[in-house]
């Protein structure tokens, strides 16, 4: 028979946003190489190229919010009941801030006009 593993939420939460933390950082060394690429591009496939390295940015920031969200979540853990509003608080990007709001009972949290800016290179 194998033995449970347990583990505290809090612990279990702060582990997730460390891994997703990490994944940024392997996106944002991803990204030095699109970056680069783009930069050797010419003509049409520069189009495409500059396309996928916005993708890779926006991925990088959905990665950091996410992480940012699950730390704040874990910190709040001990108590077994979530404050959504305050850790969508410190997601800036808007589409992901209504979509993990929407387990509240109020429904998504009203985007601020400047929540949904990229951060585009």
């Amino acid at each position: 028979m194998s033995q449970t593993a347990t583990a505290r939420a809090p612990e279990v939460l702060a582990s997730i946003a460390l891994e997703l933390e990490h994944a940024g950082e392997l996106c944002d060394r991803l990204e030095t190489l699109v970056t680069q690429l783009v930069r050797a591009s010419r003509g049409e496939p520069l189009a495409i190229a500059l396309h996928e390295a916005q993708t890779l940015d926006v991925l990088t920031q959905h990665l950091a919010a996410l992480a940012s969200f699950t730390r704040k979540l874990s910190s709040q853990a001990e108590s077994e009941v979530y404050d959504l509003s305050d850790a969508v608080a410190g997601v800036t990007l808007g589409d992901l801030a209504n979509r993990l709001a929407q387990v509240t009972r109020d429904g998504p949290i009203r985007a601020k006009a400047d929540a949904g800016d990229l951060d585009l290179f």
